[in-house]
């Protein structure tokens, strides 16, 4: 069989990474010359009463180009700055440098602005400048590390004997300033510039032609400042008007933020050297406005960071507002805010709903006129969020409608400070339709209870009529007898009485063995009632003693001395009782079980609680349905239906109390359940 071809053409393993390399290295070698043309054109514009014939100038924009490109593009690109340095010392002193000391000036400044790019992008404004931190750390860096640059630069300058010593403080200084003012003025737009660029935002055009007009009056009060400013220059007033130009820099700053603020920095900068140069100046001239420009640009930036970020964070706020507003107004729970006193403060349409009143009909009135609460609400809410910032806290309670209807709710409460005053998150939800369900689970629980308890007095009937059996017989042979005293020559009327009592005493024992049928099977609500717990667990071992007999089964009762009396629905617990004790029987028979016994027991588990355990010698209950043995239809017998263990789980719990399973060492199970004294419950009664 020939072998398939594969016509697809392979690029080789080189020659992908080529292409992608090759269109790298051009964009680099692109990026190197462009930056270092402009780098060299800043230097040269700017290259203005230069002192010593060397870079030593009012202002460098060259500065903030290079600390610029090493914030955003990062520290590899240290040597592109050195060689736009290198060829800018070389072309354009007017003097002669020697090659040892342009080296070492360029070395220098590299060196002083990496490490200058290096601090600020561990604080982050390589991401651009977002606080006013931000825009504070920019300026003392930019201080700094101008100013170590300047000093190292005038000592390499003044050991070659361009500088002399003697002026090296003031070529320093000049140096100091001029290099923080091209950082502090053109630092800041070429991040927010790199930052909006690399965002993709693009200003909406319908804002931006209604912003045109105020964009133009700011321009104009730039452009008329700056007029006024070299007007009172002319007229021998150098420094006596340059406060007009803070005016149309702090109206930009306050209207726009800092990307507005920056970029007019660098128009008065552009405007005070074409006015200066087309003006002339003196050397004293140069110097103040160099000091005043620093001062101006820092003020522009500080002042600009500080109303972006007010901004941002108004929008942050508004933002936040919207969503709470919008979650609040769709949510189906009530929302409301109190104040320390109870006064409502503020609700959503939810809760509008549920009383059936107006927003202004609700706000300023006590929460307390719409619930039916205790009158101590607020007491209560100060105790359960007692600490600021507390966990909610639930109860259920009822409230009151407009029309006066009243309604189950669940209230929720947190609580928060607010300007040093205390207030409360109130979360109101209906629940009318859970209680609802509620009474329909309880009704269909007791209809299972009644099925159940009739299944189980059908399986007692055979146990039962045993019983009945007994009476019976005895009141026929006493009947009979009586009878036949009656029918003879001579009565003895002792003998009568003694045998018509025993008559009456096996009659009134029938009856009370269907009277605990009749209870037991009978529908309806239960009733608690204060009962002994002894009598209760002696009737229901006395009902199923016959079926024990009859399976060869001891049952025994433990019941521990002077127990208080319980409250509990007498009915309902001899069927839990009856039900563990059928259990254990069925468990013992099944797995054919020697030795057969259930101990019932009963002792004081606490103050206010009575526990009750029946313990079998049975095969026990497996590891994997012990976990999942008191829910509905789980069961361990083969005709099972698996309802009278979660009945029974079921009653225990409306009684207050739990039932559970441990094993019984050496075999079996022990199911223990609790049952509330009397006294518990007129304690909590009082409470």
């Amino acid at each position: 069989m020939d072998e398939a071809v594969d016509d697809t053409v392979r690029v080789p393993e080189w020659a992908a990474p080529l292409n992608s390399r090759t269109g790298a290295t051009w964009r680099m070698a692109a990026l190197s010359v462009g930056f270092i043309a402009l780098y060299v054109t800043l230097d040269r514009l700017s290259f203005i009463g230069a002192l010593h014939g060397i870079a030593i100038t009012p202002w460098n924009p060259s500065t903030g180009l290079a600390l610029a490109l090493l914030i955003i593009a990062g520290l590899r690109f240290a040597p592109l700055v050195m060689a736009a340095e290198l060829l800018s010392g070389a072309t354009l002193p007017v003097v002669s440098v020697s090659p040892l000391s342009v080296c070492l000036a360029a070395l220098v400044v590299t060196a002083g602005y990496t490490g200058a790019a290096a601090i600020l992008r561990h604080a982050g404004l390589q991401a651009g400048i977002r606080k006013s931190t931000d825009a504070v750390m920019l300026l003392v860096v930019a201080v700094v590390s101008s100013g170590l640059v300047a000093g190292g630069f005038v000592v390499i300058h003044a050991a070659a004997g361009i500088i002399p010593w003697g002026d090296a403080a003031e070529a320093g200084y000049h140096f100091w300033i001029g290099d923080a003012i091209g950082i502090v003025v053109f630092v800041p737009p070429l991040l927010l510039l790199h930052e909006r660029l690399r965002r993709g935002a693009t200003p909406a055009i319908g804002r931006a032609s209604r912003q045109l007009v105020e964009f133009a009056a700011q321009g104009a009060s730039i452009v008329a400042a700056l007029a006024v400013v070299f007007l009172g220059a002319a007229r021998a007033e150098p420094l006596g008007l340059f406060y007009l130009l803070f005016l149309p820099l702090i109206w930009i700053a306050m209207r726009r933020g800092l990307v507005a603020a920056s970029w007019a920095v660098v128009a008065i900068q552009i405007g005070l050297i074409a006015g200066l140069e087309f003006q002339g100046h003196s050397e004293p001239t140069l110097r103040a406005f160099q000091l005043l420009m620093f001062a101006l640009a820092a003020t522009g930036l500080v002042l600009g960071a500080v109303v972006s970020e007010r901004q941002g964070l108004a929008r942050a706020l508004a933002e936040s507002e919207s969503r709470r507003a919008a979650i609040l107004n769709t949510a189906r729970d009530g929302v409301l805010t109190i104040d320390a006193y109870g006064r409502i403060q503020s609700v959503n349409p939810a809760v509008e709903r549920l009383f059936g009143l107006p927003a202004h009909q609700l706000i300023e009135h006590g929460v307390d006129e719409f619930l039916e609460s205790p009158p101590d609400l607020l007491v209560r809410l100060k105790r359960l969020t007692g600490a600021p910032e507390a966990e909610a806290v639930c109860w259920e309670l009822d409230a009151r409608r407009d029309d006066g209807e009243g309604f189950p709710i669940e209230l929720s409460v947190g609580r928060f400070d607010l300007q040093a005053a205390e207030y409360y998150t109130v979360v109101i939800r209906d629940i009318t339709s859970r209680r609802k369900a509620e009474a329909q689970a309880r009704k269909h629980q007791a209809d299972l209870a009644h099925v159940a308890r009739v299944s189980l007095a059908g399986e007692m009937a055979a146990g039962l009529a045993h019983e009945l059996s007994q009476p019976l017989t005895a009141i026929t042979a006493y009947a009979r007898g009586c009878l036949r005293m009656l029918a003879g020559p001579a009565s003895e009327p002792a003998l009568l009485h003694e045998g018509l009592g025993e008559v009456v005493q096996q009659s009134e024992r029938a009856g009370d063995v269907l009277d605990r049928l009749r209870e037991f099977v009978r529908g309806g609500e239960y009733r608690r009632v204060v009962t002994e717990v002894k009598p209760l667990i002696d009737a229901a071992v006395s009902l199923t003693r016959m079926d024990a007999e009859q399976q060869a089964v001891a049952v025994a009762a433990r019941i521990e001395p002077g127990l208080p009396a319980v409250l509990a629905d007498r009915i309902q617990i001899e069927q839990v009782l009856l039900n563990l004790f059928r259990n254990a029987m069925d468990a013992m028979e099944g797995a054919h079980t020697e030795r057969r016994s259930i101990v019932v027991t009963a002792r004081r588990k606490s103050r206010h609680a009575i526990e009750v355990a029946v313990a079998d010698s049975g095969p026990g209950i497996a590891a994997e349905v012990t976990e999942a043995i008191f829910e509905p239809f789980v069961t361990t017998k083969p005709r099972g239906m698996g309802m009278g263990l979660s009945i029974s789980h079921s009653i225990v719990e409306s009684h207050g109390g739990s039932l559970r399973v441990t094993p019984n060492l050496p075999s079996g199970a022990i199911f223990v359940f609790d049952l509330p004294t009397a006294g518990a419950e007129a304690s909590a009664d009082a409470g």
